[in-house]
């Protein structure tokens, strides 16, 4: 499964010369990753609920061209690797012509409400599941 987020680029997400501050991807991929796992059928939401959550403890940005103001730009998300405690979210930004501009890696442990690192396999058999249905 791959998702695709849609991100406009905004004008205060920019510098003088209207090209997006490097700090801006993080919240980009963050805003993908929500809608990944919103379409994957375990949203943020479910994950509050139960006081689980996909902590980010590794993040890889590569930039390849700038993205700039005004600009409309897609997210495309998908799994990368997977255990029952962590997770590899993969991510490439395309600019309106097509073009990949950016391309990111997190890493992730599942901490569960004791906010130690939590089994998803052993805890949630479920939404193991959809992680590896959505995984391919």
């Amino acid at each position: 499964m791959q998702t695709k987020t849609t991100i406009e680029v905004r004008y205060p997400d920019c510098d003088m010369m209207q090209v997006v501050h490097h700090s801006i991807y993080p919240v980009w991929y963050e805003s993908a990753r929500m809608d990944f796992f919103r379409k994957m059928g375990f949203s943020f939401s479910d994950m509050n609920k139960l006081s689980v959550n996909p902590a980010v403890v590794d993040l890889h940005l590569q930039f390849k061209a700038p993205a700039t103001y005004p600009q409309t730009l897609t997210v495309v998300t998908k799994i990368g690797t997977f255990a029952p405690r962590k997770l590899q979210l993969v991510y490439e930004i395309f600019n309106e012509s097509g073009k990949i501009i950016n391309t990111a890696e997190t890493f992730h442990i599942w901490v569960g409400p004791d906010g130690r690192a939590y089994n998803i396999e052993e805890n949630l058999p479920d939404v193991y599941e959809k992680i590896k249905k959505a995984a391919g």
